[in-house]
This record gives structure tokens, sequence and C-alpha cells, in this order.
């Protein structure tokens, strides 16, 4: 198993440059000038020629390229155009909050999604797997986008108005007035109030497709041979759900860890921003708006390390889920 990691990581190396290579190609390819937006009409061409000079943006693109992959290779990102600081500096800052969030997020989302999709396979047509089913299709169905607006509304704002015994609060990552002077305690109460609707909105849609998808796959495993032979042994309904259907049916489920933890990243773009959580969603919007390459480009290498170590993780956990699979 060592021995396949370290292959598999080894190989993921040109894979990532690779990615990274072609955003950066994509970036310079697009219209305009990072400096465009930082200049009037009334500055003199030789300051902006100057500004780009200072930049590296007067080399021609392969020079720009090789610069970058050397950088990049000695683990060094760049400046910020926008900013004018380092660029680890502020992943340094933002990642963090965004791990906090997305990792939260993934844990409870195939939590959730597995036990609903358990319950809704094991009492299959009745009225609770009906339920289950038009909620979980009504969240699955709705944008993230829209769902964040909604919690606001609802679980905030409206909260305040009618007069509810819990109001969560909507924006930021902690109470700023009076954070500094809470207990410890009383700072992780805080933290996590701030955590919960976010965390909310992105669970909600995912869990819901785990759920039907793992419902689909019980359905189908507890109709095999090897489910009728353990039930005819007098083996507990508990056990044959648990220790023989439920983790037979987890394999296809487990493919979809290495597809979640990337889409949470990106789909924590969209709710960071309505919730003004301070993680990488904001640090890429605002970097996007501004065409800072720096930052876009680290981003994207973020991006895609984080869909290699999510299949990596799928690949090991299918050697737990089913013995039979070695990869030596």
């Amino acid at each position: 198993m060592i021995r396949f990691i370290l292959r598999r990581l080894l190989g993921a190396v040109p894979l990532v440059l690779g990615i990274a290579t072609l955003i950066f190609f994509i970036l310079n390819l697009a219209p305009g000038d990072p400096t465009a937006l930082y200049f009037g009409p009334n500055v003199p061409p030789e300051i902006i020629e100057q500004q780009r000079r200072n930049l590296g943006l007067d080399q021609p693109l392969h020079i720009q390229y090789l610069r970058w992959v050397s950088g990049f290779l000695t683990g060094n990102f760049g400046y910020s155009i926008a900013q004018g600081r380092p660029v680890a500096g502020i992943l340094r800052e933002a990642l963090p909050a965004t791990l906090l969030l997305t990792v939260t997020t993934l844990v409870l989302t195939f939590v959730i999604g597995v036990v609903l999709g358990v319950l809704q396979a094991i009492r299959q047509h009745s009225a609770l797997d009906g339920t289950l089913s038009v909620v979980s299709l009504f969240f699955y169905s709705m944008p993230s986008f829209w769902l964040a607006l909604m919690m606001m509304l609802i679980f905030s704002l409206k909260a305040h108005q009618w007069g509810w015994p819990v109001a969560l609060p909507a924006t930021g990552m902690v109470s700023a007035a009076d954070y500094e002077f809470l207990s410890p305690l009383g700072k992780m109460g805080d933290r996590l109030a701030h955590l919960v609707l976010p965390v909310a909105t992105l669970t909600l849609a995912l869990a819901a497709g785990i759920g039907r998808y793992t419902r689909g796959q019980m359905l189908e495993v507890v109709r095999q041979d090897y489910i009728r032979t353990a039930r005819a042994k007098g083996l507990p309904e508990g056990r044959v759900i648990l220790r023989h259907a439920l983790r037979n049916s987890l394999l296809p489920v487990i493919t979809l860890l290495g597809l979640y933890l990337p889409f949470l990243f990106s789909g924590a773009v969209f709710v960071e921003s309505i919730f003004a959580w301070p993680g990488m969603g904001r640090v890429i919007v605002d970097a996007i708006l501004a065409r800072d390459y720096p930052v876009i480009l680290a981003t994207g290498f973020i991006f895609a390390s984080l869909t290699v170590i999510g299949n990596l993780v799928a690949d090991v956990l299918y050697a737990w889920a089913d013995p039979r699979i070695r990869y030596e």
C-alpha cells in the first residue's frame, strides 16, 4: 500500500503541473491587462509601462512561464498584484477557514447521506422513504447560492424579527465586537454558531445526493444471494445490514469522495462570498475580479492537488471497504 501511495503521488506531480500550466496560458490568452484596473485614463503611459516591467508583464509569454515554473517548483507562488504581498501568506491566512468549513461539511455530508440512504433502503416504499425522497430531491435540485440566501433570511434576519429564542449569525467567522473577551468555551461556541449556516447550506444538497446514491446501491446489494444466505443462517437483521449490505454498498459511494473534495472547495466560493466567510472562496473571487494572476494560479494548483488527493483517499478506502482489493 505504501508503494502504491508513493507511485500515485509521484505520478500526480506532472498532472498537477500540467493543469497549472494550462491555467497559466488560458489566463494570459484572455484579453485585458491586470494593470488596467489600477490606473485611470489620465495616468501617463510611461508609468503604466514601468509598472508592467516591475511585474514582468512586458516579457514574452514563454519567459514569463519559465520564470513562474522555476519559482513554483521551489514553493514560491510570487506576489499578489492586487495586494502587493506574497501569495503564500494570503493562502496561509485563508486556507484554515476554508478547511474548517469543507472538512466539517464533508464529514456531515457522508454521515447524514449514508444514514438517510440506509433508512430509505430498509423502509422501501414506506411513508418514510417517500418523504425523505421528496425532501432529498428538493434540496438536491436547489442552487447553493439561493439556499444560502434563504437560510440567511429565515434563520438570521427573520429569526430576530419573529422573536425566536435562537437567531444564528449570518456573516463572518466570529463576532468581531466581543469575541476577544469571551472565554475559551465561549469562543468555541461563537465559532460554531457562525459555522452552522454555511455548513448547512453546503451539506443539505450534497447529503441528499449521497443519500439517493446509497439507497440505490443498498437496494441492489440486499437482493444478492449472500445477503439471503446471511439471513438464512439466522444473523440479526442489524448485522446483516451493517456488516454485509452496507459495507459492500459503500464501494461506489467512496468514489464520490474523490469528486466531492474539490467540488466542496469550488462550491464554497459562492457560499463564502454570501456569508462573508474569510476563506479561499473570497480570495478566489477577489483575485478573478482583479485579474490577480499569481493568486489565481496558486488557487488553481490547490484545486488540482485536492482532486489528486481526493482520488488517492478514495483508492485507499476501497481497500479498507473491500479486503479483496490489493494494490501491491
